[in-house]
């Protein structure tokens, strides 16, 4: 039995495929990587015959991440989990070294790191890092505000992701986030202040399920309302619960603004218009203030 196991998902991105396998293979010494398909109708499927050291799974309907994730989880056959997308990278060693950290931490759920951002085209890196900072230990209250766990850059204890129910397949989007929510309620986290995977970017034109930011932020706002909803949040104090959905508004207000900004200066007014008026229904009066809405609203059409 191998220690840890990668749970692979792809959709329609053949080309990705043998790229993502060989970075997980120079990631540690004792893996199985499971590709699990989510229905594909590329190559997919001739790709992964010639890719040795991989188990391949075709699902026959397309349910998604999280059920695709689920499938591989259910499949595998080892203690310790990592997940990867067809598009990202995990980088050489950082398996072995999170999972020193989780043997020398027994009482910890899973181990994270820092991702480094790759532009959309090539997986390159572009010099940006994130999360910044690895907050450690007991991360609920900051990992509510903000999802900073760079998804391809977690390993974790199977025993743990079952025990909570695995990932939420009626979550289509940050599905991620509310495992890693779920888990911190309960569990101590560890991590790695050093990148460890390379996270593809999302652009317009990339045509990643992350490329709709104002549907992102609208999922994002519906998962951290269900943590919020659940005994450990309502556990603390009024004011501690409204100041991390403020946060969150904020957020994803800053985030639709900005990218309205690009929009204008590009002079796409259409894309403009809608994240504007995204931003509105996260922060109406700060959108008014701004004094973009009205002329967005006139723009011709």
């Amino acid at each position: 039995m191998s220690t840890i196991s990668v749970v692979v998902t792809t959709y329609n991105r053949a080309h990705l495929l043998p790229r993502a396998i060989k970075s997980i293979q120079g990631a540690g010494c004792d893996l199985e990587i499971i590709v699990v398909d989510d229905a594909s109708s590329d190559a997919t499927h001739e790709i992964c015959a010639t890719l040795s050291g991989i188990r391949y799974l075709r699902l026959s309907t397309n349910h998604g991440l999280a059920h695709a994730r689920n499938v591989g989880i259910a499949a595998s056959s080892s203690d310790f989990i990592a997940f990867l997308d067809d598009d990202d990278l995990r980088l050489p060693g950082s398996l072995d070294r999170q999972l020193q950290l989780l043997i020398d931490h027994p009482d910890t759920a899973f181990c994270y790191g820092q991702a480094l951002i790759g532009d959309a085209e090539r997986q390159l890196p572009t010099g940006e890092i994130y999360p910044s900072h690895c907050p450690t230990g007991d991360i609920f209250w900051d990992l509510l505000k903000n999802n900073f766990i760079p998804m391809p850059s977690v390993l974790a204890r199977k025993s743990k992701l079952l025990e909570h129910g695995c990932f939420n397949d009626n979550l289509t989007l940050i599905e991620d986030w509310d495992m890693w929510l779920r888990l911190s309620e309960f569990c101590l986290v560890v991590a790695v202040e050093e990148p460890v995977a390379i996270h593809r970017k999302a652009t317009a034109a990339s045509e990643q399920m992350s490329s709709n930011s104002a549907a992102i932020c609208r999922q994002s706002l519906r998962v951290q309302q269900l943590a919020l909803s659940r005994v450990r949040a309502q556990s603390g104090t009024r004011a501690q619960r409204r100041r991390v959905r403020q946060e969150l508004l904020n957020r994803a207000y800053e985030i639709l603004m900005t990218e309205a900004t690009n929009s204008i200066h590009e002079g796409d007014n259409i894309s403009a218009r809608m994240k504007v008026r995204e931003a509105f229904r996260f922060r109406p009066i700060r959108t008014l203030v701004s004094g973009r809405l009205p002329w967005l609203l006139i723009a011709p059409r």
